[in-house]
C-alpha cells in the first residue's frame, strides 16, 4: 500500500498510512493476522513470487499468509512469528529484488516547470480512464462533484508509478523526486491542498477495491474539497501494476 498522503492549506499535514516499503522503515512497526489492505497485497505478491505463499493474493492476512511468512522467516534465520515486522519486511524486499535481478536507478530529469508544452489534456491510458471513472462513480454516490483530470498532474503521477517500478520501492517519498508535493511544485502546479494514494495490484478494479476498503485512502477519494486529479498506471512491480492517484484542490 502506502496509500494516502495529504498536504493542507496553512499547515503541512502528512497523513501517512503505514509508510510501507520506504527506503527506511520505522522501527517497531509490523502487521499480522487479520490485517488487510494494499500493504498485505504487496507482501503476498512478493512471497508468492518467491515460492513461500501458494494462496490467493487477496490483501487479507489469513492463516495461509501467516504460514507463508513463517516459512520465509525459517528459511532466512528470522524469528518464526508469522507476522511481518521490520526485519522480515526488509528481508522479503531484499529477496524479491534479488529474484528479479539488482537494478540500478536509471538517470531521469527532475520534472520540468509548467513553461514546457503540456501533454494533451484528453490523454489517459485505458487503465487510467477506468480508474478515474471508478473514483467519480464513488463520489457521485456520495453526492460529491466529479474530479476533473489535469494532464500535468497525471504526468507527475505516471512519473511516480514508473519510478517505483524502476527502483523497487513503494513509498510516498521518492529517492529521485522527493515527496509528491515536491513533484507537483517542480512541475509548476499550484494548489491549496493536495494528497496522494498509491497501490500495487494486478487490475484497476482490484486496486480501487483495496483503496476504498482502507479508511485513509477512501478519505482522499471522497474528500469534498478536492477538485482535480491525476492518475498514473504503469506495468511492473511485485503485483503487476503500480497505481498513483494525486489529488489537488484549487
Amino acid at each position: 500500500m502506502l496509500g494516502n498522503m495529504r498536504k493542507g492549506r496553512a499547515v503541512v499535514i502528512l497523513l501517512i498510512s503505514l509508510m510501507l516499503f520506504g527506503l527506511f522503515s520505522a522501527t517497531g512497526w509490523g502487521f499480522g493476522k487479520e490485517s488487510q489492505g494494499p500493504d498485505v497485497y504487496v507482501v503476498q505478491g512478493m512471497l508468492k513470487s518467491l515460492g513461500y505463499y501458494p494462496g490467493a493474493v487477496s490483501g487479507y492476512y489469513d492463516e495461509e499468509t501467516a504460514a507463508g511468512v513463517k516459512l520465509f522467516q525459517k528459511a532466512n534465520g528470522l524469528p518464526e512469528t508469522g507476522a511481518v515486522d521490520d526485519r522480515t519486511l526488509q528481508a522479503i524486499l531484499w529477496a524479491y529484488n534479488q529474484l528479479n535481478g539488482p537494478r540500478k536507478p536509471t538517470p531521469s530529469p527532475v520534472p520540468t516547470p509548467l513553461t514546457t508544452p503540456k501533454p494533451p489534456s484528453s490523454y489517459l491510458t485505458h487503465d487510467e480512464q477506468k480508474m478515474v471513472d471508478l473514483i467519480n462513480k464513488e463520489r457521485k454516490q456520495e453526492g460529491l462533484a466529479p474530479l476533473k483530470v489535469i494532464a500535468d498532474v497525471s504526468y507527475t503521477a505516471r512519473l511516480k508509478s514508473q519510478d517505483m517500478v524502476e527502483n523497487n520501492y513503494f513509498s510516498h517519498n521518492s529517492p529521485r523526486y522527493g515527496s509528491p508535493f515536491d513533484m507537483l511544485q517542480q512541475r509548476g502546479i499550484t494548489y491549496t491542498s493536495a494528497g496522494e494514494n498509491i497501490a500495487c495490484n494486478e487490475t484497476v478494479e482490484g486496486a480501487h477495491r483495496v483503496l476504498m476498503e482502507s479508511p485513509g485512502h477512501r478519505d482522499n477519494i471522497l474528500d469534498k474539497d478536492y477538485t482535480h486529479i491525476g492518475i498514473g498506471v504503469v506495468k511492473g512491480g511485485s503485483c503487476g501494476k503500480m497505481f498513483t492517484q494525486q489529488f489537488i484542490a484549487n
